[in-house]
């Protein structure tokens, strides 16, 4: 971190819309006016002449530019310049009296000290009005435009051997959740908390702005190209962390977004704050802490967009298959069931995997047509009964959406398919996003014989009391405790301790990425149930399933 950079982020708000020039052009001013004023005062017949008050001038533009000081300074100079020595007739050589003198050096004394009066007056009401625009009301923390302002001065007066300064967005992502409990007014009071709070522990990377109603931006007073990671690790850990509230503890989940120039040379605020915003939503979208801004976000964004502009008629158009991966029973390793994956066959750009469309196509109402889609194809296998319990994933946004669970059970009956054939698969952060709603959509899902499962077990964040309130049938463990299980003897044991919460709670257990033979040998012998990944097979169409689980079959009854 370099002083010159610390120093511009901390003084940058301090004069950012002073209007004056510089102190020695406005000093050099105020001297010409009076040289000036005096020799036309001696050239126009003296200090009788009507020309006396062209010295009133200078007094104007000195009170003009420093107010009281400037004023008063200048009313008493002026009146010295053209003293007693000054003729009050040239062409008769008339001197001044000293009355003529005092009376004219009181005038002007009086029209230095009003002028400054007034000026001084104005910017005071000036600044105070600037703050105040500068200021978000509510917590009184500067606010998006005095963030804008500060970052494009400290821009502008950086050194060319300086590195740009990055800008980090903070988001509390849940204070929506805080609005609904303690109301707009609270949930201000819990801004200004967390703001002071980051403030205190990380004071030296200067202070943070209201960007909006969930946000606090920071401008970085470093490159954050070199060391992006410790900086928005320290950011983030300082904004986690749990905070008082009138004497309650309030924890807000933050996610930061960090925007830079990188190699980029003349980058203007607005689009570091692009960048960061760009960084911002992809950590929201991937659930992730933070993310740092690369151009290929820009590209991925892009993409996405264009994909979703898209997806409604390429649904209309069949273009959207669910593929199948099967998941194997690791005691005799025969097959156990599959799980229901989405995949666009798109025209152009071949098969697209659901990580480019499904994040952002959750988020929008287009996921509802989707999910029917999905639940359609899934009862349909299932009702085949080539492979059963079919599981397929519902979104975040359907986990509340009553209709959704309806129309599926609905489905079932009128299809005649058994409802212990299909197995809804959850996450952790999404039961954990409405509980009290989604807790009973899945009893209702229970009640009517459909299974359960818990998918990505060991990342999310839903407590033992919760997980027992889950009626689940099944626990999946996540694919990063899995890759590691061979040689790493702490991973066994913490994969063991899932798989003996998985059979307390009356859960068959499945291992997700299975991909070596060791793998699946250790999971079997851990007591885990079922194992899935490319050590057996991709996700499948339904034919190429179809033709797998027949050779699959061959394949044992030869060995």
């Amino acid at each position: 971190m370099t002083n010159q950079v610390k120093a511009l982020v901390a003084d940058v708000g301090s004069d950012f819309l002073t209007p004056l020039p510089r102190h020695w052009v406005r000093m050099g001013l105020i001297l010409i006016f009076l040289v000036l004023g005096v020799f036309l005062v001696y050239a126009t017949g003296g200090a009788g002449g009507p020309y006396t008050y062209a010295l009133l001038f200078p007094i104007l533009v000195a009170g003009f530019f420093y107010g009281v000081t400037g004023g008063v300074a200048i009313g008493v100079v002026a009146p010295l310049l053209i003293g007693p020595w000054m003729p009050f007739d040239v062409v008769l050589a008339t001197p001044q009296t000293i009355e003529q003198w005092l009376i004219r050096s009181g005038a002007f004394l009086l029209v230095g000290s009003v002028t400054g009066v007034l000026f001084t007056t104005l910017y005071r009401r000036q600044a105070a009005q600037l703050a105040m625009m500068r200021k978000d009301p509510a917590t009184g923390l500067p606010n998006q435009a005095a963030f804008q302002n500060d970052l494009d001065a400290c821009l502008a007066q950086l050194p060319d051997n300086v590195p740009s300064p990055g800008v980090a967005l903070i988001r509390a992502t849940d204070l929506a959740e805080i609005v609904d409990i303690l109301g707009l007014e609270g949930a201000d009071h819990v801004m200004r908390k967390w703001a002071d709070q980051i403030n205190r522990t990380l004071p030296e990377l200067g202070g943070l702005y209201r960007f909006s109603s969930s946000e606090l931006g920071l401008i970085l007073p470093v490159d954050p190209g070199t060391s992006t990671r410790r900086l928005a690790r320290q950011i983030h850990d300082a904004a986690r962390a749990s905070l008082e509230v009138d004497d309650a503890p309030v924890r807000l989940e933050p996610a930061i977004g960090v925007g830079h120039a990188g190699p980029d040379t003349g980058v203007q605020a607005t689009e570091l704050i692009r960048r960061a915003r760009v960084a911002l939503h992809r950590a929201q979208t991937l659930d992730r802490d933070w993310v740092n801004y690369e151009p290929s976000l820009e590209t991925d964004n892009h993409q996405s967009v264009t994909l979703i502009a898209q997806a409604e008629e390429a649904l209309e158009a069949g273009e959207f298959e669910l593929h199948f991966q099967p998941k194997v029973r690791l005691s005799d390793r025969q097959p156990g069931g599959v799980e229901g994956l989405i995949r666009w066959r798109h025209p152009e750009n071949g098969l697209i995997p659901p990580g480019q469309f499904m994040p952002k196509l959750e988020q929008t109402s287009l996921i509802e047509p989707f999910s029917r889609f999905v639940i359609r194809q899934a009862v349909e296998l299932a009702r085949s009964g080539l492979a059963t319990p079919v599981s397929l994933n519902l979104a975040t946004r359907n986990l509340a959406d009553s209709a959704m669970v309806t129309y599926l059970l609905d489905l079932l009956r009128t299809t005649g398919t058994d409802p212990a054939s299909l197995l809804v698969e959850v996450t952790e952060g999404g039961i954990m996003r409405e509980p009290d709603m989604t807790l009973g959509l899945l009893h209702q899902l229970r009640d009517s014989g459909v299974g359960v499962s818990i998918d990505d077990f060991g990342t999310g964040y839903a407590s033992f009391a919760y997980l027992r309130n889950i009626p689940a049938t099944e626990l999946k463990i996540d694919r990063s405790f899995v890759s590691p299980i061979v040689g790493d003897e702490r991973v066994r044991r913490m994969v063991s301790a899932m798989i003996e919460v998985g059979h307390a709670l009356g859960m068959k257990t499945t291992a997700e990425g299975v991909e070596t033979e060791a793998q699946a040998s250790v999971l079997a012998e851990l007591g885990c149930e079922l194992g899935q990944g490319f050590l057996w097979s991709p996700a499948l169409p339904e034919p190429e399933l179809q033709n797998w689980i027949a050779h699959f079959g061959e394949d044992k009854d030869e060995n």
